[in-house]
């Protein structure tokens, strides 16, 4: 199944999930619960710790030219969610809310300490938000790249009958099946505000198979329209674009990444300072 890139997936843009060979990646299995997750940590003293949030279908090798940067700086995490690379297979697939947890565990259990800089790509964007709303003090910065916008099922929908038929022909759109993947269904709008920093980047490098396809086109703004909405949910947001990239930024220009990553510890660091009592 052709799924989550571009908004809904775009359905006729041909952006599937890179699932990686593993190789020699360094890493090792951490049990969590009763199963084991793949985990790569770059041990460094600093604070705060990067984790890699990946896609739908990637594995924690999708980050190889980001990590071994930012290991240069920081303290970072990759991993692989259950049922994706060397981690353990699960019957069924979980929840988004039963992955943000999973990742909790694997967190607490490695250990990697608190505070959290969270880069999310794709879906990853959704599960690092979750975390942050339901682990405020744990985190204190966000990159979100190419991110999943919790409403783009409805709202890529709206934008003709056809274009709704296409979606419910390959995707879950009622609205249990909606939420357990982390979306809204129709009628519901996204709540989440975030008081650190965050900054978001998305893909300007068009599909070829966007341009003959003219809901895709109305897709692609709808997309940049959420990806605005992402990046004004903190009074810290900012946006940025990836113009030489699709939707694999991580890929095409991971030195963008990079210094997102490192902006956002150095904002997060500023913000602390400056709160009363340091």
């Amino acid at each position: 199944m052709r799924m989550l890139t571009l908004l809904a997936l775009l359905l006729t843009i041909d952006v599937s999930p890179q699932v990686v060979g593993q190789s020699d990646q360094p890493g090792h299995l951490v049990q969590v619960g009763t199963h084991k997750m793949f985990v790569n940590c770059v041990e460094k003293e600093t604070e705060p710790t990067v984790i890699l949030e990946a896609g739908t279908g990637d594995s924690s090798e999708v980050w190889n030219k980001v990590q071994e940067q930012v290991e240069k700086f920081a303290r970072v995490c990759s991993y692989d969610r259950l049922g994706v690379g060397k981690s353990d297979k699960v019957a069924v697939p979980h929840t988004a809310d039963e992955l943000v947890a999973d990742l909790h565990e694997l967190l607490h259990a490695v250990p990697v300490p608190a505070p959290y800089v969270m880069v999310g790509h794709s879906i990853g964007g959704i599960y690092v938000r979750k975390y942050a709303a339901l682990f405020p003090t744990e985190v204190k910065g966000l990159v979100l790249l190419d991110s999943s916008h919790e409403e783009q099922f409805t709202r890529v929908s709206e934008i003709s009958s056809e274009w709704a038929q296409r979606i419910a022909s390959k995707f879950p759109t009622d609205p249990e099946g909606l939420r357990a993947q982390g979306f809204l269904p129709r009628n519901e709008r996204l709540a989440w505000r975030f008081n650190e920093p965050l900054i978001v980047i998305e893909h300007r490098e068009i599909p070829k198979t966007a341009t003959s396809d003219t809901m895709a086109k109305q897709s692609e703004a709808v997309f940049h329209v959420l990806q605005k909405d992402l990046a004004s949910r903190s009074k810290y947001g900012q946006l940025r674009e990836a113009k030489k990239s699709g939707h694999y930024i991580q890929r095409d220009q991971p030195e963008l990444v990079i210094q997102a990553i490192k902006d956002v510890i150095r904002e997060s660091a500023t913000l602390a300072a400056a709160k009363p009592g340091r």
